[in-house]
């Protein structure tokens, strides 16, 4: 419709331009129109949220902008770049490495894995690169590491949804929420950049992103980068190892505009390793007999005795890890009708995974399966389509999707000592789970008068799975559970809605119940019981969410000029919960089953009172509480017990100040994050711990400068963008996780005691950037 109007306007023009003026002409204006309507329609295909529409949205959404990305670290990886957003806390061991894997919680739920026990429910939220799913189906171990996204610099925002969302954006992981990392934006006009950074640690990486603009309607952009790092940890007297681990990705698309719609192909390829001695935890207090070798005498092994940031060395505990994806898609956008549009995803994910660990510590080395190695791997495909049916009081839209993934995992442990070795093991487990998710919805944003948008939907899901114990009959499995089947079909109906009584100000609340599959230790997977899992008993986990808040916009208010806030109250009740707790190695598997309710505010605020000034500040409080808690072997389920890491208050501010010093844009900006204190799990009972880990904050420091390139010193740089990163600027001192140990990780004395993993020292980063 706009090629009409832009012709409708040069006739109008014509009869009104003086007979000398010059004629306009028509091949020129339709050249202009042409290419204006394809700029539109690629820059539609960007999926990044933007202020607005999170405003008129009826849920509890948010965006990390590319600013607030840069905030974080150059070095930075997925998780700690999306540490920003409201409801958001991040734990893991390897302070800004993008190398290492860190677990990400929304509102209480999380994804990935942080080396200890007691989530409440720790595959529910979804993760999506470019809008596809990232997730394995059914893994507790490894469904996925924040090292798939290690280069940020790709990333041109990442999307937030809390909690479950609308079916038509819910996906088989949403009950804690919908995580989508969007990759740069494909732009109109040719762009090129190259960078680097070197730093602390060892620490380097490049990136380079190729932008071909627009040709004849079609768009290509290439990126990739990579990283390397060695581990801040310092060894100890006995000697140490710079634990070196790098990661590269890389991400290729092509975009085809047409008249009625876009269509574009995809592909993303990361592979990432980790060598690293172990322990890694360390005791926060030093216990008898706990030495740094693991030998009955010599220096302890604690933060006070061997050093705050000490570790192993690779003769006495050393790690390999490996996390490898390959992701292929397509995209296409439709326009059926004048006021409807058909939108399909189609893509094929290959996952997979390499755990090898030797131990030789203390009295570790002489257990049966002191060393592990297990390679588990995963293909998934899939296709969600779904029409947009854009009416004057109605916006309805209806789909579905399916989801099929073969996942395998083998496993060997053996000790060489006692003669046992990967090919002769001491203990085996290798089992292959089939998933089938089936997705239908219907959705319909109703809006009786402007200002009010009710939105009904409805969706039905389905879960299958299949699981085979391959090894059912070797002598050494582990894994005693039979074969198993088990169909899920379940409603899940919702509603949001929004009431706008001001142009700056909203009301919306929501309600939705929705479900996830339990993970492959439900179904029998690491389960040494030979009377297997109860299947017949198995029910999916379910979540009754609701949430209440209010949003403001402000476009020029006093002061803050351009500014939102807000504010929103939630409360998630999970039933029917699995839980996995895995004690020295998957072998050793206990499971308990829990409720529980997670309920909390977070109030979310930003403003950029001028060109120089941008500012932002999120805070989150929450209160989880197990309603129902069994523990393996327990005669009785407890209540009212905390979940465990969940910090009461996570605080994160960014102040930026930026200012032209001649033409080079100079910028200087703070990043302060708190996490409050938040209780530890304790393997020795199998439940939250009444003790704490203490309450930290950490503040990172960041400058940059933009340097216009004159055109008598080169004719293709535009600009040259210099940066320096000081992260923990003020050197703070603190523990980013820990757990009350059963006594197993180090054996001899420590059941009972508290083993940590400290955060990063003070870290400096300097990077360069070439723009074209």
């Amino acid at each position: 419709m706009a090629l009409p109007s832009l012709f409708a306007s040069g006739l109008a023009l014509s009869f009104i331009t003086p007979a000398a003026a010059q004629v306009v002409d028509a091949g020129t204006v339709s050249a202009r129109a042409n290419s204006t309507a394809a700029a539109k329609a690629l820059a539609s295909t960007d999926e990044k949220l933007t202020k607005k529409k999170i405003f008129e949205s009826g849920q509890t959404k948010s965006v990390v902008t590319k600013a607030q990305i840069q905030a974080v670290g150059q070095a930075a990886g997925a998780a700690q770049a999306v540490s920003v957003a409201p409801g958001v806390v991040v734990r893991g061991y390897g302070g800004t490495a993008a190398t290492a894997r860190y677990e990400v919680t929304l509102r209480g739920v999380k994804v990935g894995w942080s080396s200890v026990n007691g989530d409440v429910e720790r595959n529910g939220i979804t993760m999506l690169f470019d809008g596809i799913p990232m997730n394995n189906l059914t893994s507790h171990n490894g469904q996925w590491d924040s090292n798939e996204i290690p280069i940020m610099q790709m990333i041109g925002g990442i999307n937030v949804i809390n909690g479950p969302g609308n079916p038509a954006s819910r996906w088989f992981d949403s009950i804690g929420g919908t995580i989508n990392y969007v990759p740069v934006a494909m732009s109109a006009k040719p762009e090129y950049e190259v960078g680097g950074q070197v730093g602390s640690d060892v620490t380097s990486g490049a990136h380079f992103i190729a932008n071909s603009g627009l040709h004849d309607g079609w768009s290509f952009l290439i990126a990739g980068g990579y990283a390397s790092n060695h581990a801040f940890r310092t060894g100890t007297s006995n000697g140490s190892y710079g634990a070196p681990a790098q990661s590269n990705a890389f991400f290729g698309k092509i975009t085809k505009v047409f008249s009625s719609g876009t269509v574009s192909f995809g592909v993303y390829d990361d592979n990432n390793v980790e060598h690293r001695p172990s322990p890694n935890f360390i005791p926060t207090q030093p216990i008898a007999g706990i030495t740094v070798t693991g030998a009955p005498t010599g220096q302890l092994y604690s933060q006070p005795t061997s050093g705050f940031y000490s570790s192993g060395t690779p003769d006495v505990w050393f790690k390999t890890l490996q996390v490898r994806d390959q992701m292929y898609y397509a995209k296409i956008n439709l326009d059926v009708a004048p006021d409807m549009t058909f939108h399909n995803i189609t893509w094929y994910r290959h996952g997979a995974r390499v755990h090898y660990r030797i131990i030789n510590y203390g009295s570790q080395a002489q257990s049966t399966s002191n060393s592990e190695y297990y390679n588990p791997n995963s293909n998934t495909y899939g296709d969600r389509a779904y029409l947009d049916w854009q009416l004057p009081y109605n916006d309805v839209k209806l789909g579905g999707y399916f989801i099929n993934q073969r996942y395998v995992s083998p496993y060997v442990g053996y000790n060489t000592t006692l003669g046992y070795t990967q090919t002769n093991p001491s203990q085996v487990s290798n089992f292959t789970v089939y998933n089938t998710f089936l997705d239908a919805f219907l959705q319909d944003t109703i809006t009786p008068f402007h200002g009010l948008d009710i939105t009904p939907g409805i969706s039905g899901v389905e879960y299958q799975t299949n699981f085979y114990n391959n090894a059912l009959a070797n002598p050494a499995n582990t894994t005693l559970s039979g074969n198993a089947q088990k169909t899920f079909t379940k409603p899940e109906p919702s509603i949001s809605v929004r009431y706008q009584p001001v142009p700056w100000g909203a009301l919306y609340g929501s309600y939705a119940i929705s479900y996830q599959n339990p993970t492959d230790n439900g179904f029998g997977a690491n389960n040494s019981n030979p009377g297997g899992v109860d299947i017949a008993g198995l029910k999916p986990i379910k979540s009754a969410d609701y949430e209440i808040g209010a949003k403001m916009m402000f476009d020029d208010v006093p002061v803050l000029h351009h500014a939102t806030l807000n504010v929103n109250y939630y409360n998630d009740t999970l039933t029917n919960e699995t839980i996995a707790t895995y004690f020295t190695n998957i072998a050793l598997t206990k499971f308990a089953s829990a409720n529980a309710v997670l309920k909390g505010v977070n109030i979310a605020a930003d403003a950029q009172p001028n060109f120089h000034w941008n500012m932002f500040t999120n805070v989150g409080f929450s209160n989880n509480i197990f309603t129902s808690y069994l523990a393996a072997g327990a005669a009785a389920p407890v209540s009212g017990t905390p979940v465990a890491y969940n910090p009461d208050v996570a605080l994160s501010v960014g102040v930026n100040y930026r200012t032209f010093i001649g033409n080079t844009l100079a910028s200087v900006g703070v990043l302060d994050q708190y996490t409050g204190a938040q209780y530890m799990f304790n393997n020795l009972t199998d439940i939250t711990s009444h003790r704490k880990l203490p309450a930290f904050n950490v503040a990172n420091l960041t400058f940059s400068a933009d340097v216009p390139m004159p055109h008598y010193l080169s004719e293709t740089i535009k600009v040259v963008k210099f940066g320096f990163d000081i992260s923990n600027v003020l050197g703070a001192k603190y523990n980013a996780n820990a757990y009350v140990s059963s006594g197993g990780y180090l054996g001899g004395n420590s059941a009972g005691a508290i083993l940590a993993e400290p955060g990063a020292p003070r870290q400096f980063l300097a990077s360069m950037a070439v723009k074209f």
